[in-house]
């Protein structure tokens, strides 16, 4: 359920020129910005540590895009690059650039954290202004760039010339660097540490009440670079447990689904001496393989929820 808020007043003059503004401390992938890790480790620092209560999905668009182009078959589910409204536009025919100012090609990165996303990536101010004001769109100016908002709408957008974020649920994301991140939450650095330098992940909520704690599955490539077909992309599953005996009852559970005849035959899961448990597997063209296909199938996050 969407979270109301009340709208500003529409203004009766577009404020582009605080579009162009930066967004501090908000660095992603093709937006280096001296911001040092993986592309997945500045995603985390985009989000506020508040959001631990939701999932949160990360895309290197640049690599997504090629990889879609070069193997359909393989990526076909990261068609959407992670930019919602590429992924609705396969739906409603709708032409992104005309209605929002900008395209995938534009986009470097994206973030979403439950119903909200973030971009980065280099986008056109004045094409992104435009767009909103047809949509009847008012413009505010805010810290490090513009914020779009219409009265009776339950979404808002905030936009500079290198983030753009959906803002739907109120999660704190913005074009601004939140004060405390997710990366600065102990667990979530530590299963960023594990997953390594992926081009898509998924965490899924942290929670108290389980013996996974935290866990995300992430996609990563071979040395050719994905570009052979059919299993040059792996995925890495990494729990980060409650407690020592906690790993090693996750670590059964996930075994259930690696015997003969499993989705997940023959892949290896592991505790780690720190705790962490883990589990890979080759990514192959056919339901449930595909990379992200958990994010659709749920299937290795409801096992883990389960307790």
């Amino acid at each position: 359920m969407l979270i109301s808020r009340l709208s500003r007043p529409l203004l009766a003059v577009l404020l582009t020129g605080t579009l162009g503004a930066g967004a501090a401390g908000c660095s992603l992938p093709g937006g280096d910005g001296g911001a040092d890790g993986t592309g997945l480790e500045r995603a985390l620092d985009a989000v506020p540590a508040s959001a631990a209560d939701q999932a949160v999905t990360y895309r290197d668009v640049r690599k997504v895009r090629r990889l879609v182009a070069e193997d359909p078959s393989l990526y076909r589910g990261l068609d959407g690059f992670g930019i919602l409204e590429v992924a609705q536009s396969g739906y409603t025919g709708k032409d992104v650039g005309a209605d929002w100012g900008f395209d995938e090609k534009d986009v470097t990165a994206s973030v979403q954290v439950g119903e909200d996303s973030l971009l980065t990536g280099d986008f056109d101010t004045s094409a992104v202004g435009r767009a909103m004001k047809r949509q009847g769109f008012g413009a505010t100016g805010i810290d490090g760039g513009t914020r779009f908002e219409k009265r009776g709408e339950d979404v808002a957008y905030e936009v500079s010339g290198s983030v753009r974020v959906t803002d739907r649920s109120q999660s704190g994301l913005g074009v601004s660097a939140p004060a405390k991140s997710l990366r600065d939450d102990a667990a979530y650095a530590a299963v960023a540490d594990c997953l390594g330098d992926v081009y898509e992940a998924t965490y899924y909520a942290k929670r108290d009440d389980a013996d996974a704690e935290l866990f995300a599955i992430g996609g990563r490539l071979a040395k050719d670079g994905g570009r052979k077909k059919g299993g040059t992309s792996t995925e890495k599953l990494c729990v980060r447990a409650a407690s020592p005996e906690a790993a090693d009852r996750v670590a059964e559970t996930l075994r259930t689904k690696t015997g003969p005849g499993a989705r997940y035959a023959s892949s290896k899961v592991r505790v780690t001496e720190d705790g962490m448990v883990t589990m890979a597997w080759r990514n192959q063209p056919r339901s449930g393989l595909r990379p992200a296909d958990n994010d659709r199938t749920g299937e290795l996050p409801n096992l883990l929820n389960r307790g």
